[in-house]
């Protein structure tokens, strides 16, 4: 028990008050008993003390990496059933290497931990990395705050530690304030070009991560995950034409542009659409696109005067193919 307790300075000293014991007679047994006794009380209470300092940062950082994991679990989770469908797409049209790559990333994943699935983006193949960097602006998206909040935490605890005169104790969590920064300036330094290339650096408003709802006849969350890919009975809304999709912000947004990825699997069937934008709760639709009688395909893009919108609306009026019209995601920037 005592050598669970106790720091090697403290049994060492108790060993040298033992043989000293064994040495003395009754009087000085009773004194060298009770020198023994008060200094053992007080260099626990010292330990016990330091150790409780330690934890403290132990349940910072604990608590901190259980908050992160727990946003970031959902995200995760659909990201991951993402790869597999692209894996599965990717295998289905013989591209084995290219289906082996989308298969380690999504190994990767399954065993990364916290931030750990920030680090780092797949470049290829393209269809990879289009769905990794847009998981990696989601998530990210997702923990900055609490990460502010724990560097916050972290300076406070170093502060109060400092004029507490413990100084051990507030050197640690200093290394780990240390650390963490370190940390996220090489993860925001790797993936700073691919985030300011993309759009121009411009927000995505129309996502999940963003406060974007959306309403459609089916499978609506599919037109703000920020997921491209696709197969021919997943990952898109739809609905029987005519059928209205509309994507809601949480607040006024000021859009210049509106994208929208129309279902392109069947590279010859052509859609009929027209698209219309709301200012404000209830307000009336404007149309700002009509593609009723131009046959469209692939990614839709509109661009226009930059104003502050509540709500995107697309009309889908017509599909070669069959009686749906299916949309894979909207883009609003």
């Amino acid at each position: 028990m005592i050598r669970t307790i106790l720091s090697q300075n403290m049994q060492d000293y108790f060993i040298k008050c033992l043989a000293r014991f064994i040495s003395c007679n009754n009087i000085q047994i009773m004194r060298t008993l009770n020198i023994i006794f008060v200094t053992l009380l007080l260099m626990s209470a010292i330990e016990i003390r330091g150790y409780a300092q330690e934890s403290d940062l132990d349940r910072l950082r604990t608590g901190f990496n259980n908050k992160i994991e727990e946003v970031l679990n959902p995200l995760i989770k659909r990201h991951l059933q993402s790869l597999l469908n692209l894996e599965k797409t990717l295998a289905q049209r013989q591209k084995l290497e290219d289906a082996l790559l989308v298969r380690e990333e999504r190994t990767r994943l399954s065993s990364a931990k916290g931030t750990e699935v920030l680090a780092g983006s797949p470049d290829s193949p393209s269809q990879l990395k289009t769905i990794a960097s847009r998981f990696q602006r989601e998530s990210l998206s997702l923990v900055r705050g609490w990460e502010s909040k724990y560097e916050k935490a972290l300076m406070s605890l170093e502060t109060r530690l400092t004029k507490s005169n413990k100084l051990n104790q507030a050197l640690l969590v200093k290394k780990e304030l240390k650390s963490f920064r370190e940390k996220i300036a090489s993860r925001d330094g790797n993936g700073r070009e691919d985030t300011n290339s993309e759009k121009s650096g411009k927000v995505d408003y129309a996502l999940i991560s963003e406060g974007a709802t959306a309403k459609a006849p089916q499978s609506a969350e599919s037109l703000i995950d920020g997921d491209l890919s696709h197969s021919g009975s997943e990952g898109f809304a739809w609905g029987s034409y005519p059928s209205e999709f509309i994507v809601t912000f949480p607040k006024n947004r000021k859009i210049g542009e509106i994208n929208f990825l129309l279902y392109n699997k069947d590279r010859s069937r052509k859609y009929a659409y027209q698209l219309f934008v709301s200012r404000r709760e209830g307000g009336d639709w404007e149309m700002i696109s009509d593609h009723s009688e131009k046959p469209s395909s692939g990614w839709q893009k509109h661009n226009f005067a930059p104003a502050s919108l509540k709500k995107i609306k697309i009309l889908g009026l017509f599909n070669t193919a069959n009686k749906n019209f299916q949309i894979v995601e909207v883009e609003a920037r």
